[in-house]
């Protein structure tokens, strides 16, 4: 039997989790900046709150976040409202996160009196479902944090009308391992069908990618369901392993319609992953080579995708945000040496000799 969500044995912090939490710091800090320039009003929802901290006392994701949105709401004098929603429908974790957020906020009010906190005793698709019907469209910029322990309770079709609302974004913990290890069991089917919005996962996967493993084929499938049918345009994972041995637990899965933020997340997740491979891969980090990473196989990738076209630095960088694990000093790099051997020409430098987003970058026809 699975264990309830407030057994204690479900919080214990670990190193995965830190990495997660810092992820998720340095992007709400990038995102809030950016939407809170042009914005009254920006929110961040915790659609699986817990109790707010870790049985260690290490700080929960409710805390990250208002701690970041206090920070962000003091340095920077435009931004006007943050509000941050927390829910959670477990009776014994939520009043654990009422008394933790109490705490916080009336040890320290100076430090949190510009930021706006509201807490629901209820479950995710209850809570997304009101904010779909009765604010739809006219919901400020949001940010929904979907991080359950298993994979029950997040709807497809909850997270798809999410996305349908302009300037809504999702980071999801997908919890791959658990999908793939009940993926058998008939007991589970119409969770992990709930999951993808759609019957028969398995068979599905299998048809569609043939050549992958079943773990690849169920990230594949949900990442394509995302952007088919939700018409999400930029979906990128990062890889998590378990602390103790080298073997998936879940994918960060972050779904934005914007490239600005999808750049902004893949160089957060290259800086903080395991080297920088979009990935934090656990105690055996040192044993992988990935050739996912050789800058070579750039070179080759860009000369056959853009053969024959003249188009901007930014363009190259957004076209291929979701075709690549390789951020813009990669690109900046191997576009510098792809003109040092002759292969490309690049109009528009900088006064310096510098690639800015602007430069123009011509390719030649591809070789047969």
């Amino acid at each position: 039997m699975p264990l309830p969500d407030d057994s204690p044995e479900k919080w214990v912090y670990k190193e995965h989790t830190r990495v997660k939490h810092e992820i998720l710091s340095k992007y709400l800090s990038g995102w809030i900046r950016i939407l809170g320039r042009n914005h009254s009003r920006v929110c961040y929802f915790d659609c699986f709150a817990g109790k707010g901290e870790y049985e260690d006392g290490s700080k929960g994701s409710p805390l990250v976040a208002i701690e970041t949105a206090s920070r962000l709401k003091k340095q920077f004098p435009y931004l006007n409202e943050i509000v941050c929603d927390f829910i959670e429908k477990n009776e014994n974790n939520f009043m654990d996160l009422e008394r933790v957020i109490n705490i916080e906020t009336k040890t320290h009010p100076e430090k949190y009196n510009d930021v706006k906190v509201i807490l629901h005793n209820n479950n995710f698709a209850d809570i997304a479902s009101k904010i779909v019907n009765k604010v739809g469209d006219r919901l400020a910029p949001s940010f929904f944090f979907i991080d359950p322990f298993g994979f029950s309770g997040v709807p497809f079709e909850i997270v798809k009308n999410i996305l349908s609302i302009k300037r809504t974004e999702v980071f999801i913990t997908f919890m791959v391992r658990d999908v793939n290890r009940f993926l058998d069991s008939s007991r589970h089917q119409i969770n992990i069908a709930d999951l993808y919005g759609i019957e028969n996962v398995q068979e599905t996967s299998k048809l569609k990618y043939p050549n992958l493993s079943r773990e690849e084929a169920l990230l594949r499938l949900y990442r394509d369901r995302l952007h088919e049918d939700a018409n999400v345009r930029y979906i990128f994972p990062f890889k998590v392993c378990a602390d103790e041995r080298l073997q998936t637990t879940y994918y960060l899965i972050h779904a934005t319609n914007h490239p600005k933020g999808c750049k902004l997340m893949k160089e957060i997740m290259c800086k903080t992953g395991t080297e920088g491979r979009f990935g934090y891969f656990g105690p055996a980090e040192g044993q992988l080579t990935l050739e996912l990473y050789d800058k070579s196989g750039l070179k080759n990738f860009l000369l056959k995708r853009f053969a024959s076209r003249r188009l901007s630095f930014e363009d190259i960088i957004n076209e291929t945000l979701m075709d690549t694990y390789f951020i813009e000093k990669d690109y900046r790099t191997v576009l510098r040496e792809l003109e040092k051997g002759g292969y490309i020409s690049i109009g528009g430098k900088g006064p310096r000799g510098g690639l800015p987003l602007t430069a123009e970058i011509t390719f030649p026809p591809r070789d047969n």
